[in-house]
């Protein structure tokens, strides 16, 4: 599980004329770690912003990593085009500098080899539309989080003990106490969700089936038993 932070990244309506009432500017942040909120949360964003904080938190970077419309760019229509993808659509090769600088400002623009991160909600009011770019930043390590959190750290040490250590050996540096009896237990599918959780927060990375540490320290280290 992750912590979350939504980053107020531009107006998409007329905010000199119609000025935010909650006073959000951008660069504004809040963060979510399964147990708290940090940040001034206006009433009017909760809707919008719970569902996308939610799959975040409990997705991290899978949750933008299956949608199919993040990875097909800009489009034209061309309605000679229908026979082949079945509505009418073209990709466009020249964009408006307008049209650039509005997707840059919420989604960076997409690797042609990485899949697709992060993910966003609007504010509802139509005049002021505060756009919000959500990612996870950490593993959270609060409490309701603790169990994930705990066992991702202890295969993260797993890989700090042994330099480029294959990752179908990790769950065989576990004894079966701490497999089995320790919750949540720790099985080949689950360790492969760590895996990937430690790699997209930058902690680990992952070559020819095997795990290096990249330096980067986890929040906490706590203490097992």
């Amino acid at each position: 599980m992750y912590k979350v932070r939504c980053k107020l990244v531009r107006f998409e309506g007329d905010d000199q004329n119609f000025p935010c009432h909650f006073n959000y500017e951008i660069g504004d942040e809040i963060y979510y770690d399964g147990v708290n909120f940090s940040g001034k949360i206006c009433p009017h964003i909760i809707l919008p912003m719970m569902p996308v904080v939610y799959g975040v938190h409990t997705l991290g970077q899978n949750y933008s990593k299956s949608m199919p419309f993040r990875y097909r760019g800009m489009d034209i229509r061309d309605p000679a085009m229908a026979k082949y993808d079945g509505v009418g659509w073209r990709p466009r090769k020249e964009f408006p500098e307008t049209a650039l600088d509005k997707q840059a400002s919420v989604f960076p623009e997409q690797s042609k080899t990485e899949k697709a991160k992060g993910a966003h909600f609007v504010c509802p009011d139509t005049r002021t539309l505060a756009h919000f770019a959500v990612e996870p930043v950490d593993l959270s390590d609060s409490e309701f989080c603790a169990p994930f959190y705990r066992r991702a750290i202890a295969i993260l040490g797993k890989i700090e003990g042994k330099v480029g250590i294959r990752t179908d050996r990790i769950l065989s540096e576990f004894t079966e106490f701490e497999r089995e009896e320790i919750s949540p237990p720790l099985t080949p599918v689950f360790v492969e969700v760590l895996l990937e959780a430690l790699s997209d927060m930058g902690y680990i990375k992952i070559s020819n089936g095997e795990a290096f540490t990249s330096g980067r320290q986890p929040p906490s280290r706590p203490k097992i038993g």
